[in-house]
């Protein structure tokens, strides 16, 4: 990928450097390599960074040229993509596969299934992981085709018009059908995946509304959305387990009633999907809206259930 800049009025004398990390929002270690690998030039040619800009005169720097190699194989393997551009790639991630390699698993990820359709497509495995979903949860993954792009989306996904939005399966209901959840989450202890809401955590905020209420095999069950104001690790699986309501089929965060519903509907995950990403274009700050269709049959059978229309998923706001 190139960055590309024309220098306006207010340019006059402006170094590129000024340019490369105030304009072009690289970093410094991003702008060391592009000078060690000579890869920015002004009207084609290679320039210091200490180059005073002129009004009109194109500046250029080839990302390509400074990415590290993947630290892990591409390979192929089947990958549902909702969404492509020239920095970007969103994908549908079916629940029961690692969005990462992990010192446990280093083949076999979405991220290598994505290095492979990448490498296919344009000749260059390179795929970094924007956002991350525990192994169980489907949905919108976020990725960008080199590392700059992905420090700029990271961003993207923090800025105050982002927005995540799940649809969740609960054994229960949460309180008064919509509300707010602002409780601190902290690991239970050192080293333990499982996490707690705690008064020491940090601070977690979860928007939610109940779609649809029904009995499931003698239990209540309902359907909810949920907003993450923050991105705190299995966040909705704490806030709505510490309400009542874990999500079904979580064997991590299930109480006594919604372990025995998931092993008697022999559920093989959790069902929590990532419905919607909603973030500026990290390059050009357009509003991006992504949707990942709710595919999984273990959770659109227990929707149906809830008579509530699958179709309507893509509609809701």
């Amino acid at each position: 990928m190139r960055l590309e800049f024309t220098a306006g009025p207010e340019d006059e004398g402006r170094k590129v450097y000024h340019v490369l990390k105030n304009r072009l929002r690289l970093s410094a270690e991003q702008i060391k390599r592009l000078k060690r690998a000579e890869a920015v030039a002004v009207e084609g040619t290679p320039v210091h960074m200490d180059c005073r800009l002129s009004p009109g005169q194109r500046l250029t720097a080839d990302l390509d040229a400074v990415e590290s190699p993947p630290e892990f194989p591409a390979e192929r393997g089947p990958l549902d993509v909702i969404f492509e551009n020239e920095a970007l790639l969103a994908v549908n991630k079916p629940a029961g596969l690692l969005t990462h390699p992990s010192r446990g698993k280093f083949t076999g990820t979405l991220a290598n299934y994505a290095a492979g359709y990448l490498l296919d497509t344009q000749g260059s495995a390179v795929c970094h992981a924007v956002n991350r979903l525990d192994r169980d949860t489907s949905g919108a993954v976020l990725f960008a085709k080199n590392a700059h792009v992905k420090n700029l989306a990271v961003e993207s996904l923090r800025a105050p018009e982002a927005e995540k939005v799940y649809l969740a399966v609960l054994c229960g209901e949460l309180p008064e059908g919509r509300g707010v959840v602002d409780l601190p989450i902290a690991r239970e202890r050192e080293g333990f995946q499982r996490r707690t809401v705690r008064e020491d955590g940090k601070r977690a905020v979860t928007e939610y509304e109940t779609l649809a209420v029904s009995d499931l095999d003698g239990a209540p069950v309902s359907l909810a959305r949920l907003r993450l104001r923050t991105g705190r690790t299995h966040q909705i699986r704490v806030h709505c387990a510490h309400l009542g309501a874990p999500v079904l089929g979580d064997r991590l965060y299930g109480n006594g009633r919604s372990l025995m519903l998931s092993e008697s509907l022999a559920l093989p995950a959790h069902l929590l999907h990532a419905l919607r990403l909603t973030f500026p274009d990290p390059l050009t700050g357009a509003a991006l809206t992504l949707e990942a269709e709710l595919t999984r049959e273990d959770m659109r059978k227990i929707v149906k259930k809830l008579k509530f229309p699958i179709d309507k998923q893509r509609k809701m706001g």
